[in-house]
């Protein structure tokens, strides 16, 4: 037997690897994607309700609702990114 033929079916193994770390990362980003179009759905529909009870009510806790809501919005985005950027650092580290 060859050194040729010996990292062959190391080769064959490594790219299965890699092509199973690639498929599992981009299935971790489209399951991200799809959490957070859920969370903006639930989070518009909060701030449209937290919104209109502070229009009927005056009440300001309501403002307080609506900027912990943002502040809920740009934690889900930044756990995205961070998310996306693992990932393709990971990748090109393939």
């Amino acid at each position: 037997m060859t050194l040729q033929s010996e990292q062959k079916p190391s080769n064959k193994t490594q790219n299965i690897a890699d092509k199973s770390i690639a498929q599992s990362g981009a299935l971790a980003v489209q399951d991200a994607a799809n959490n957070m179009r859920d969370m903006n759905t639930l989070l518009s529909t909060a701030s449209g309700v937290a919104l209109a009870n502070y229009i009927e009510t005056g009440d300001s806790s309501y403002l307080d609702a609506l900027k912990q809501l943002n502040d809920q919005a740009k934690a889900a985005k930044g756990n995205f990114i961070d998310l996306y950027n693992s990932v393709t650092k990971a990748e090109k580290s393939l």
